[in-house]
Formats: C-alpha cells, structure tokens, sequence
C-alpha cells in the first residue's frame, strides 16, 4: 500500500473499542508513507477512525479536538451493517464508513478521501443504503400500533391505548403488514426488528391478523 504521489502528510488518530481491529487498522495506516499516527486525544488530527458507538457518541457529541478551526472528520470501521445504522451515522456527521472486512486499500482510500472533507462509503455500505431508500417506511402512527403488536396486544386493547377505533387500527396492521412484507403479525414484526425499526428484546406476538 503505497501513497500517491507528492501527497501530503495525514494525521491520524484510532480511538476503536476492539483492541484487536485497533491493532490491525494501525499497521495498514503505517504501511503507507502519507499517514502519521497520532495518539487518541491529539489536537492535531485530520481523521478519527473508530467504531460505531464511540463514532456517534463523539459525532452527537462533537468531540473530535480542533485547532484553527479544524475539525477531525470522522471514519467508522465497524461490524454494524444495518442500512438506518449506516444512514443515522451519515445524518450525525460520520464522513466516512467501513465495514470490517474491507481491504487494506480500501481503508487506506478512505482515510485520504474523509481527510480532504469529502464522503466515503464501501460499496457493501452504499448498498445497505439504497436499499433502505426502497423499502416503505410505517408512518408514526403506525410504529406505535406497530410496538403494541410487538407486546401481543390485540387490535382493541391498542385502540383502547391509542385511542382509536378498532377498525382503524385494523387498517393500520394491514399496511403495516404490506409494507413490510409479510402475511402475519410475527413476520411484520421479525422484519420489523432486522431492519432496525423494532428492539429485538421486545417480544413477538404470536397472533395472526384478523378481519
């Protein structure tokens, strides 16, 4: 891994809770001429590799240290690849995203491309992505219905805790079930929670849809 001609110099921190990924991350950026380590807390670092729950924390949080104004851009390297995970660290600020089995080049490219203030997905992240954009998303109302069908309530009891009718509760599970995909209550609700819309520590209701 080589660094591309006359290019400058890029200060880099790693601040990744697997000390293991940390490891390795440091020994590719090392391998290429271009990029200078920095220790985690550093003032003068152009990009901050990380994970994702230290990545949105510092994001939400801006912590990333500056100097002249500058701010360290930052680059998640992380095993979550759920397309709204990737989405909501995009939306926090995270100017680039890796997952962990990226090539040494890869990473390499991402850092130089975050560095110059620019965005950076791998392809396999940039597919999660739009495949998100694709899918219909439920309304408010219907994530609501959507988290007391979760809880086995029947469609009264959450019109009652809701405050609607029955029947309109009856037409909120069906397009929630069209949206998602699927004929019963337990599959709207396991796709529910594979794309991120549902805890998985909630529990499944196990009743069928009703007229």
């Amino acid at each position: 891994m080589t660094a591309p001609a006359h290019a400058l110099r890029i200060n880099v921190s790693i601040a990744h809770h697997d000390p293991y990924v940390a490891t390795g991350i440091a020994a590719l950026l090392r391998s290429s001429t271009d990029f200078t380590l920095q220790s985690e807390g550093s003032e003068d670092v152009d990009v901050l590799v990380t994970d994702y729950s230290t990545g949105m924390l510092k994001a939400a949080s801006s912590t990333p240290r500056r100097r002249a104004g500058k701010v360290a851009s930052l680059l998640i390297v992380s095993e979550q690849d759920r397309g709204w995970q990737i989405r909501r660290a995009v939306d926090a600020g995270v100017r680039g995203y890796l997952l962990q089995d990226c090539s040494a080049n890869e990473l390499a490219d991402a850092v130089r491309t975050v560095a110059q203030g620019h965005r950076y997905l791998s392809r396999s992240a940039a597919d999660r992505v739009l495949d998100t954009l694709v899918q219909s998303v439920p309304t408010a109302r219907e994530l609501e219905v959507l988290q007391h069908m979760a809880c086995g309530l029947g469609n009264k009891n959450i019109g009652q805790r809701l405050g609607i009718s029955e029947g309109t509760v009856k037409t909120h599970v069906k397009t929630i079930l069209a949206k998602l995909g699927e004929q019963t209550r337990t599959g709207a609700i396991t796709e529910a929670i594979r794309r991120g819309l549902l805890d998985s520590r909630q529990p499944l209701s196990e009743t069928p849809l009703t007229a």
